[in-house]
């Protein structure tokens, strides 16, 4: 989800960045992590990471049509290779909302809109977006996401009873470049 419209300043400069959102839809746990683009690489990292904060696996992962995991219409397979290797290390199952289709994935979209809306809320109770640092602002969202998880615990207990077992291990979440 876009976030530069928040106006959040690091070291005085504008920080134009997006944000990985992560949501269930049961409970609305949700875990978010700071990214550059809509790259594979952001991706996958953040798709991890929330798992492995989590603690388990959905069976389903959604997605928009973000062309990390999601090929153009017309191609022989729906999803990159990449993408479905990522979800088949997890044990998940990938599907994606039409191009322009966001009703059809109405709660992850709402909870995108509500997670911008209590950043925004929590900057204005702050007193200041500006952060001395990346890492800073990055304390001060993973701070906000707890406070607004620990609401959610009973409906996340629930959740959590339905997910798969994580893998022993995360894959990388780079890619290599030849030489």
């Amino acid at each position: 989800t876009h976030m530069t419209d928040l106006r959040v300043m690091i070291a005085g400069q504008v920080f134009k960045h997006l944000a990985y959102h992560f949501t269930l839809t049961y409970s609305n746990w949700e875990w978010a992590m700071i990214c550059a683009s809509e790259s594979w690489e952001s991706l996958a990292e953040g798709l991890q990471t929330a798992l492995w904060e989590l603690g388990g696996t959905p069976v389903e992962h959604r997605t928009d049509s973000l062309t990390a995991a999601v090929k153009p219409i017309g191609g022989r397979q729906e999803f990159t290779e990449r993408y479905q290797g990522l979800l088949r290390h997890y044990g998940m199952c990938a599907s994606h909302s039409s191009p322009g289709r966001g009703h059809e994935n109405g709660d992850v979209e709402q909870a995108h809109h509500r997670f911008k809306r209590g950043v925004e809320q929590e900057l204005i109770l702050r007193g200041s977006r500006e952060f001395s640092s990346r890492e800073e602002y990055g304390e001060f969202l993973r701070q906000l996401l707890a406070r607004r998880n620990e609401g959610r615990r009973d409906r996340v207990t629930e959740d959590l009873k339905a997910l798969l077992p994580l893998p022993e291990r995360r894959l990388d979440a780079y890619s290599k470049q030849s030489q």
